[in-house]
């Protein structure tokens, strides 16, 4: 992400702006109810929860992290910027896919069928990048930098594998996509 920010003067990150003019999370939070189909999103979200195999406080998180991407996306795209400015979002609305993937083995067609129909009810990023690397590559990151879902080596594997099957789904969900390939250790 640093990288790509370095590369355009006139890019900016969606942090660096959430910071710049203090928003909260609970001001995303109501950014979130307040935009058109608020309540069919939110009843996704607790069934995309319901259906997830995960410990009660990570489904809360993924609750809280959802609606936050959704509200952080309503106020990026009523920005105007004067001088065309492009807005990186890492892990925005693209990213419910990834938050899905659990190390264990779990059946996400029900869960994907959900966040399709949540992602047709949300307004969309104008491009969607995807930063991806060869699969060895990945599972020494995620080794070196730990994840608290992933304890073994096989569950690393089954995630990567299932990031990637993801990734390939994003691709035909979004409207405008590229993906980079990141070669570095």
């Amino acid at each position: 992400m640093n990288k790509l920010l370095e590369k355009k003067k006139y890019t900016i990150s969606d942090m660096e702006i959430i910071n710049k003019y203090h928003i909260l999370d609970i001001y995303l939070v109501y950014l979130f109810f307040r935009t058109q189909n608020s309540l069919k999103l939110f009843r996704i979200i607790l069934n995309i929860t319901k259906e997830l195999n995960m410990s009660l406080l990570d489904k809360i998180n993924f609750i809280r992290n959802t609606i936050k991407k959704v509200g952080k996306q309503s106020y990026l795209s009523n920005i105007n910027f004067v001088d065309n400015r492009v807005v990186l979002v890492d892990e925005g609305i693209s990213h419910i896919y990834q938050n899905i993937v659990t190390g264990k083995t779990q059946n996400n067609l029900k869960i994907l069928i959900l966040i399709n129909e949540f992602i047709s009810l949300v307004k969309l990023p104008d491009e969607v990048i995807v930063i991806d690397a060869p699969t060895p590559i990945i599972i020494n990151r995620l080794k070196e930098r730990g994840h608290k879902r992933l304890s073994s080596y096989k569950d690393i594997e089954l995630f990567v594998e299932n990031s990637k099957r993801n990734i390939s789904i994003i691709g035909k969900k979004f409207p405008k996509i590229k993906t980079f390939i990141n070669k570095e250790q």
